[in-house]
């Protein structure tokens, strides 16, 4: 029986001057209760945004603008943003890539709300835009050369890097792969338990972002907001994505990591395009032009809600369901990360 990790506090060297999270495998107390709010979720949708597979970035920062305005309640998209940074932070901006370059966080997006933190006052090389894997980044437009200067792009793996005193611990072994931090290290057959944070994450950033892909998962049913947050960031990640484990309840575990819990600020998913079967990476048979952004402090809500649209187009194909396999959306609510439960979650809907 798996035991229920603790979260620790370690302390890292004094020239460091950080705090980061450790999590073990043992006993916890019980989880925080779920504040009793409603979360409020925007949907903005434009089916004109996307042509083909190309997004329009003038309408795409129409859409962004009325997210970030309506959430807030602000007329001004400065002031909105304002509500989540200011001038002396430092932000990351978590794309998704694993998708492949027609189904991952599109550039239009990213620009827009880089733009908008530009308005807001955070400087341009504060801005960071991040995923793991250097290849599938540069496969799906980022890490260009001569590219846009208003945000920084990095890969972890053969960039900036994992940090070796943050991680999350289970009874699971995973094999180690080429890009986790303990690979090649002499380890018994190269077996770990742990998975490693990005160092930008602990040591760089004071605000981060979220922005996946409205994508379903073969395994863990929605590659959404908590998905993107946890296997989609951290290392030695494939021991949680097999048949039966539908990395539950590793998804809501490492997103209750006071790093990432801490500095999560705001959450947008990319509804584009959607794609509601066949997993991870572009099936033109399962996805449709849904012209759909999302914007919520909440990642839980808005998977919630992402599910049950995923599910919606599914039952018109007759594809396998998606809630079945997405258990760690409630496992997350009961963690205290977000609400689930659909009388708890204020959905608007508005146009750019």
């Amino acid at each position: 029986m798996r035991h229920r990790p603790l979260i620790r506090h370690l302390v890292a060297p004094l020239l460091s001057c950080f705090l980061c999270s450790c999590v073990q495998a043992e006993e916890t107390n019980s989880p925080p209760s779920i504040a009793a709010s409603k979360s409020r979720v925007v949907l903005v949708r434009d089916p004109t945004a996307m042509d083909s597979f190309t997004a329009d970035a003038t309408k795409v920062h129409a859409m962004v603008a009325a997210g970030i305005n309506t959430l807030t309640g602000e007329k001004d998209e400065a002031a909105a943003w304002r509500h989540f940074v200011s001038s002396n932070d430092t932000v990351g901006i978590k794309i998704n890539t694993q998708a492949g370059p027609l189904q991952s966080t599109r550039r239009a997006v990213v620009e827009a709300i880089a733009q908008g933190l530009c308005a807001a006052g955070v400087a341009t090389t504060n801005i960071y835009v991040f995923d793991r894997d250097p290849i599938q980044m540069r496969a799906a437009g980022y890490l260009r050369t001569g590219a846009t200067n208003q945000m920084r792009e990095v890969s972890i793996i053969d960039g900036t890097g994992w940090e070796p005193i943050a991680y999350f611990q289970d009874n699971l072994a995973g094999k180690l792969i080429w890009g986790d931090l303990l690979f090649g290290k002499d380890l018994d057959q190269d077996l770990s338990k742990r998975s490693h944070l990005p160092k930008l994450v602990t040591e760089t950033i004071t605000k981060l972002i979220n922005v996946p892909v409205l994508q379903n998962h073969e395994v863990c049913g929605l590659a959404g907001c908590l998905y993107n947050l946890s296997l989609g960031m951290v290392d030695n990640t494939r021991r949680f994505e097999t048949v039966g484990q539908h990395g539950d309840p590793m998804i809501a575990e490492i997103c209750n990591m006071p790093p990432l819990r801490q500095k999560l600020v705001l959450n947008v998913v990319d509804g584009l395009i959607a794609g509601y079967a066949g997993g991870m990476g572009f099936k033109p048979q399962y996805s449709w032009h849904y012209g759909a952004l999302y914007f919520s402090t909440d990642p839980v809500a808005i998977d919630s809600l992402c599910a049950d649209v995923l599910e919606a187009k599914g039952r018109e194909s007759k594809v396998p369901l998606i809630r079945p396999l997405a258990t760690h959306i409630a496992t997350a609510a009961r963690l205290g990360l977000g609400q689930s439960d659909p009388a708890k979650i204020n959905l608007s809907e508005v146009k750019p």
